[in-house]
């Protein structure tokens, strides 16, 4: 299980009730809807694709549904000269200090984003898995489209667009969340692209699925910089699969995640071939 740079600002984020559809197979294949792009799996998971930022072209961004808003190296806003003001966001679970400033343009395929309020950080020096990539896209811009498809057999992105770019208000940028069921309970889960397996934090568990049973315990497992338990969580139900997976438990969650979170879920564990993130209608589907 391995995680890269992470980039929340949890105080924002709402709780959505999502939909979750096993199995559904998607209406239309990706190539009928806007120019779907190619992607790279970066590190056997990250969905990395190459887009623009003003003139700087091709930059490589990573499509990262489990954060609230982008963020751009600060070797790019250098190079464009950008006037900056300082801020500080939660990164899973310690302040990291960063800077705000505004993109005339960012361009990834069909979404043609302009005036984008977005965070800048040196990334390298938060995760060897952001070496060479030049901004995180989050879901203030994701999900300005009505839907992400993700081809991982053909290694294609795809976006459902509206006519005209209109800008996600970012003091609220929903999440995407499941509805997962668990040993007979159901997991509130936070669908995250940018992440290699499942995330989950102890104490929502004892509050939430307190008859919760988890073995093979590790303790003091490490993944990175984040410490905690690694165990087995068995009893997961996917449409009409029963699965177990491998889980980094953290001690205790950010204040700022919303109480009914549970963690994050990466959508590795789907083991598709075909997603579709619909975020007009806060489901997602996949085969």
């Amino acid at each position: 299980m391995r995680f890269p740079v992470r980039w929340f600002v949890l105080g924002c984020l709402a709780l959505h009730s999502q939909a979750i559809q096993a199995q559904a197979s998607p209406d239309t294949a990706p190539t009928t809807l806007n120019e779907a792009i190619p992607f790279q799996l970066g590190s056997g998971f990250l969905i990395v694709v190459e887009g623009s930022i003003g003139a700087l072209t091709p930059l490589k961004f990573i499509l990262d549904t489990g954060a609230s808003h982008t963020v751009v190296d600060r070797k790019i806003a250098d190079k464009l000269s950008l006037p900056r003001q300082k801020g500080k966001v939660l990164n899973f679970d310690r302040y990291a200090k960063v800077q705000w400033t505004n993109l005339a343009e960012l361009q990834l395929g069909p979404l043609d984003a302009r005036d984008v309020h977005v965070m800048v950080s040196d990334l390298k020096q938060f995760s060897e898995f952001a070496e060479g990539v030049d901004a995180i896209v989050g879901l203030d811009l994701l999900r300005t489209s009505q839907s992400l498809w993700i081809d991982y057999g053909k290694r294609l992105v795809a976006f459902k667009t509206l006519v005209a770019y209109v800008p996600v208000n970012s003091e609220n940028v929903p999440a995407l969340i499941v509805r997962l069921p668990v040993q007979g309970q159901t997991m509130h889960l936070i669908v995250d692209t940018g992440l290699q397996g499942m995330l989950l934090y102890a104490d929502r568990l004892r509050g939430h699925m307190p008859q919760l049973k988890l073995t093979d315990k590790i303790a003091e497992a490490h993944e990175g910089r984040l410490s905690g338990e690694k165990v087995k969580l068995a009893g997961i139900i996917l449409g009409p699969h029963e699965l177990q997976a491998s889980v980094l438990l953290l001690r205790g969650a950010p204040h700022s995640l919303p109480y009914d979170i549970d963690g994050y879920c990466g959508t590795g564990l789907l083991n598709a071939q075909l997603i579709e993130l619909d975020f007009a209608s806060n489901t997602i589907r996949w085969q």
